[in-house]
Parts: C-alpha cells; sequence; structure tokens
C-alpha cells in the first residue's frame, strides 16, 4: 500500500495519557492479557468499544422514546390486535405437535418396555 494511500485511512493523532493508565495498558498488552501486541492496536479498540457503546446508549434512548409516544403504543397495539389469531393458531399447532411427539415416544418406549 503506498504511503498516499495510508494518509487516507488513518489519521496521525498525539493522546495525553495520566502515566498509570500507560503503564495499566503496556502491562496488559506485554503479559498477553490485550488481544493485541501494538500499544496503537490497544487504543483503536478502546476508542471502537467507546464509541459502540454511546452508540448503543443513543439506540437505548430513542427506544425509550418510542415507549412514551402515544401514535407509537396505538400501532402497537393494532398491529398485535391484528395478529392475534394467527398467533393464537400457531401457539395450538406447536402445542398439538409436541403432544403428538410425546405420544410416538410414550409408545415407542412402552412397545420397548413389552418386548422385554
Amino acid at each position: 500500500m503506498s504511503l498516499t494511500a495510508k494518509k487516507e485511512r488513518f489519521f496521525v493523532t498525539t493522546v495525553r495519557l495520566p502515566k498509570p493508565v500507560y503503564e495499566r495498558a503496556k502491562r496488559a498488552i506485554n503479559t498477553g492479557q490485550a488481544d493485541t501486541h501494538s500499544f496503537n492496536d490497544f487504543v483503536v479498540q478502546a476508542v471502537n468499544e467507546r464509541l459502540r457503546s454511546l452508540r448503543e446508549q443513543e439506540i437505548d434512548a430513542a427506544i425509550a422514546e418510542i415507549a412514551n409516544d402515544p401514535d407509537y403504543q396505538r400501532s402497537a397495539v393494532e398491529m398485535a390486535q391484528e395478529f392475534e389469531r394467527s398467533d393464537w393458531d400457531a401457539f395450538r399447532e406447536a402445542r398439538e405437535a409436541k403432544s403428538q411427539r410425546r405420544n410416538v415416544h410414550r409408545g415407542a418406549a412402552a412397545a420397548k418396555a413389552n418386548q422385554r
């Protein structure tokens, strides 16, 4: 990869860390606790992890906001009512299939017991 291409993919910056944080990070890398062998990669992973956490918090906040939205609540109730019959049918079919499997298993166990 050319130097120009590398410059386009990365941004070089300087980070100031408290000495204890730096030493703990280096120790984690040197002892194999970190899943990287490079301090730079360790920092990149830490930043990405924090950004992922922030994104999850944004999503959680948006979901919490939706939960208080009366239009969404009304829509969710309407949708649940529309699927109520098919949900019940699916539940009943699954219960019947489970019952049939149990009966087959019991029949096989009884036949095996009679053979003894």
